[in-house]
């Protein structure tokens, strides 16, 4: 969707002028759910000054409106990311009620409150750039924060899956197994396997021979169902090695030990073994009963925090996209005062109005306006940039769109 910010000069009166818009261009291609309106922008009420600090300022201007209209998409998306939807139509709040963004474009009034008409220009410009400013600052903290609870809270969600991708932590509770169904010691440790049902007879037919530091008849199965038929066993190792030379220490090292092959300690020689010979998974894990109700209790928490943030979030875009669009309009509107100064001096009569277009209508209107207010012989003179081959449109009246939604 598209409006447009016309400014034109006239030689009669505004409403004459208004009337004549309304029987050449309205009816070429407007709405029928919208009207074109008249815009009551005061131009008198501007500190306008001379032409080399209009094009300053236009310059100016130019480079605001592209910052503003990246921050409204960035909130748009930002929205959308928030509460999963494809659209959403902004409502834009203002003291005489919420309105939606066609309604407040085609009833605009100047706030001179926010934004007063006996300021500088300049000083116009850096309210514009401070507002837009206050609202990139205030949601890029609220998005930060919620960001910061969704990677924790994906730190912590349980992973789906079957047993080889699933966190011990989450399978591996109480009432399914005890504590002393894991032993930890400075001798002992306790493994865990992943071993398909088809591989159960085999598994313990040779788990006690992979490794010399296995204690017998220590494989346990634990009762969890799995999709994909994969069952979960623990076994019980001796952490050191029978044979005195089969650990090196590190930190004993000498230099001229250094590319030399480490001899794998039991713990390491026994996953190795299951993986090559059997094609079976073996993890290290260590069994602390409180730690799944803590992660669980933790997942919770963050979920709360996550929710109350998403809603934080949520109210802070619609804030912030509604405050900003209101900038948004100003600054379009000073725009179109602006250009018009330039163009055809301030105390030229002159018409500023709002219009919408049917789409696909866009260039019928052009044209419209173009016979309304161009000399006959002057038409080809006029047109956008890419029919003119140039850096930027040229009209006989000022043109300002509004693309945005």
């Amino acid at each position: 969707m598209v409006y447009y910010l016309i400014g034109a000069p006239h030689k009669s009166n505004e409403q004459t002028a208004w009337l004549e818009m309304e029987k050449h261009v309205l009816t070429s291609g407007i709405s029928r759910q919208a009207k074109g309106r008249i815009l009551q922008t005061e131009i008198g009420k501007f500190k306008l000054g001379n032409l080399d600090h209009l094009m300053f300022i236009n310059d100016s201007l130019l480079k605001q409106e592209s910052v503003v209209e990246s921050l409204l998409k960035k909130i748009e998306r930002q929205y959308l990311d928030v509460t999963e939807k494809v659209s959403y139509d902004f409502i834009i709040e203002l003291k005489e009620g919420p309105q939606s963004i066609e309604n407040f474009l085609f009833q605009f009034r100047w706030n001179d409150q926010t934004f007063p008409r006996a300021s500088a220009l300049t000083e116009l410009v850096k309210a514009i750039s401070s507002r837009a400013t206050h609202v990139e600052t205030d949601l890029r903290q609220k998005s930060t924060s919620y960001q910061e609870l969704k990677n924790q809270s994906q730190q912590v969600a349980r992973k789906e899956g079957n047993l080889l991708v699933r966190d011990l932590v989450d399978v591996l509770k109480e009432p399914i197994v005890k504590p002393r169904d894991f032993i930890y010691s400075d001798y002992l440790t306790t493994l865990v396997a992943i071993v398909p049902k088809t591989q159960i007879q085999e598994w313990l037919a040779c788990y006690e021979f992979l490794c010399e530091n296995v204690v017998p008849q220590s494989a346990r199965q634990f009762q969890i169902e799995d999709k994909d038929n994969l069952t979960i066993w623990r076994v019980v190792i001796v952490k050191q090695s029978f044979d005195k030379d089969h650990d090196i220490d590190v930190a004993d090292k000498g230099d001229d030990d250094k590319g030399k092959k480490q001899k794998q300690t039991p713990v390491e020689e026994f996953i190795q073994k299951a993986r090559d010979k059997l094609r079976i998974t073996v993890k290290e894990f260590e069994y602390k009963s409180q730690e799944s109700k803590e992660r669980e209790k933790l997942r919770l928490d963050l979920k709360s925090k996550s929710d109350h943030m998403n809603t934080t979030l949520k109210q802070a875009c619609e804030k912030a996209f509604s405050d900003l669009y209101i900038t948004y309009m100003h600054l379009k509107v000073l725009r179109l005062v602006v250009d018009i100064a330039m163009r055809f001096g301030a105390a030229e009569p002159n018409i500023q109005c709002i219009l919408k277009p049917d789409q696909g209508k866009e260039k019928k209107v052009q044209q419209s306006l173009l016979k309304l207010f161009a000399d006959p012989s002057q038409v080809g003179l006029y047109g956008t940039k890419e029919e003119l081959e140039d850096t930027e449109d040229f009209f006989p009246f000022v043109y300002v769109p509004i693309n945005i939604p």
